[in-house]
């Protein structure tokens, strides 16, 4: 008998802002089932303005919930991975731009990390509604294991006023 690994639940956000938006979505989901997990779950889809930088188009933004036997680590490589593989380009530039998909691992279980390479929960998760009002379509009763507040407590204090729309396809 071989050793099980143990299972995480993952809640990943998801972004894209160039091309066929709808499509890389879907494809970094698809992505997702081989290399990472099962999804059990998936939001809504949120569109968006950029945020922290000027783009010609709107995102497209929402959440998955999975369960995997990745370690946080090996995660993050099959995250960037997929990103890689599905066309997007690593910048030199600071700050953000315009990408035609963007993983971010938000939960990973309790877990809760702070490492150059990766920290869990996501840094910014509690600020950006865009991430905050997918996340609460699937994980409204989640805690986050830093501030132990739920995942609406934490919409319900997110100052983030972005004008965010159900994207209807």
């Amino acid at each position: 008998m071989g050793i099980r690994k143990t299972q995480s639940t993952v809640y990943l956000s998801l972004g894209s802002n160039l091309g066929d938006r709808i499509q890389h979505l879907l494809d970094a989901q698809n992505e997702l089932k081989k290399e990472v997990g099962e999804i059990s779950a998936i939001s809504q889809i949120f569109e968006n303005p950029p945020c922290g930088f000027d783009a010609e188009q709107d995102f497209l933004n929402m959440c998955v919930k999975l369960s995997t036997d990745h370690s946080p680590f090996d995660l993050l490589k099959a995250v960037k991975r997929i990103e890689k593989q599905l066309g997007r380009l690593e910048t030199a530039q600071k700050g953000y731009s315009s990408r035609c998909i963007d993983i971010d691992i938000i939960l990973c279980g309790n877990t809760v990390l702070h490492s150059e390479k990766l920290t869990i929960p996501h840094p910014h998760f509690r600020k950006r509604m865009f991430v905050l009002k997918p996340l609460k379509d699937i994980a409204f009763n989640e805690i986050d294991p830093e501030t132990m507040l739920t995942i609406e407590q934490l919409f319900n204090n997110c100052g983030d006023q972005s004008t965010m729309r159900v994207y209807n396809h």
